[in-house]
């Protein structure tokens, strides 16, 4: 694949060090699993097309070593040993992506909803207008938790507040920052060091720098990118939410599969995960659940109420009310009723004959 941006190197910083308590699980929140992924590999993913110089994920101390045995050594891992907000946080990665890139791009760790099209068209907007800070925008219906957009009376951002520093006015403001910017490397890295802790909170605020931005190199110097889809900044914060990204994310996916040739009879009760492959022509009928790598050929019936994980069921395969588990499903088979597949965990694939 050939790079996006090809003569701009690209690094990327992941806000991950959150606390995560309203998750009320000993797992760390950005691990826990939507439609087969964990939510910051949703983002790594969506980052990973844009195929960057650099990428690190700001962690706190007690979910590093968890995150990096998920991830791997393809990522640089930065501690945030106090939780000091967010322009804190992004100064931990400076000693390993100053020099390092021409942009940075910094993104919260539990937003997973966000599209790879649309982090193009964020770094691609600060290049053109060779703004010092780009960052995608969205209306919330309430904004409550969000930074408020503030803009002057020719529609230029002036300033991103936070809810928590906004006055009543600004808090009534619905355009809100996603915590998703874009910023140019070498103006932002020594910036950091002139941003003041909050009075409030005694925190120290990425957005901060859109004011020292405006100060330095005028409104122009500050670009913002309204979202086309708003569900795109959705932020899971508890399991309310995390269940609420599910929906929004199972409907992309089945929508793109119905648009790619497959029938699915009943959305609202159909699962599918994010790397399932399904071929053209399959029907998928109510209470089908789709998990983990299972590819699924073309012709095939899957369902009624069949659950495959990390199956391959061959072209023209009937399968319905079966649970199957790590097995190879043969062309033209009729599998079920009220079957149960499980096959070995050596590696080896075992085939179910029909």
């Amino acid at each position: 694949m050939v790079p996006f941006f090809t003569t701009v190197r690209l690094g990327v910083v992941v806000l991950a060090a959150g606390e995560g308590t309203r998750m009320r699980s000993a797992l760390p929140k950005v691990l826990h699993s939507l439609c087969g992924r964990p939510l910051l590999g949703h983002i790594l993913a969506a980052v990973d097309m844009l195929q960057p110089a650099i990428s690190a994920i700001v962690l706190a101390p007690d979910t590093l070593d968890t995150v990096r045995a998920r991830f791997g050594d393809r990522y640089c891992y930065v501690v945030q040993a106090d939780r000091l907000g967010t322009g804190h946080a992004t100064l931990q990665a400076r000693p390993i992506l100053r020099h390092q890139c021409d942009d940075v791009l910094v993104l919260v760790g539990d937003a997973p909803l966000i599209r790879s099209a649309t982090l193009q068209r964020l770094v691609a907007l600060r290049r053109e207008h060779g703004a010092l800070v780009a960052f995608l925008s969205f209306i919330a219906e309430p904004p409550t938790g969000y930074g408020r957009v503030v803009r002057n009376a020719e529609g230029d951002v002036t300033a991103i507040v936070e809810e928590r520093d906004a006055t009543d006015a600004q808090r009534a403001i619905t355009e809100v920052n996603s915590g998703i910017l874009c910023f140019d490397a070498e103006w932002m890295w020594p910036a950091l060091d002139r941003v003041q802790r909050s009075p409030v909170k005694g925190e120290y605020y990425l957005t901060d720098l859109i004011a020292l931005a405006i100060a330095d190199g005028g409104v122009g110097a500050v670009q913002a990118l309204a979202a086309t889809d708003p569900t795109e900044a959705f932020g899971v914060n508890d399991r309310v939410q995390l269940a609420q990204a599910e929906r929004i994310l199972r409907a992309r996916l089945l929508d793109t599969l119905m648009r790619s040739g497959v029938t699915v009879v009943d959305p609202e009760a159909t699962y599918v995960d994010v790397d399932v492959v399904v071929g053209q022509d399959t029907m998928l009928l109510p209470g089908t659940m789709l998990r983990g790598a299972t590819r699924v050929g073309t012709g095939c019936i899957i369902g009624p109420h069949t659950s495959l994980i990390d199956t391959i069921v061959a072209d023209g395969a009937h399968v319905r009310y079966t649970f199957a588990e790590r097995v190879v499903i043969p062309a033209q088979a009729i599998v079920g009723p009220f079957a149960h597949l499980r096959g070995v965990q050596d590696g080896a694939d075992t085939f179910y004959q029909a």
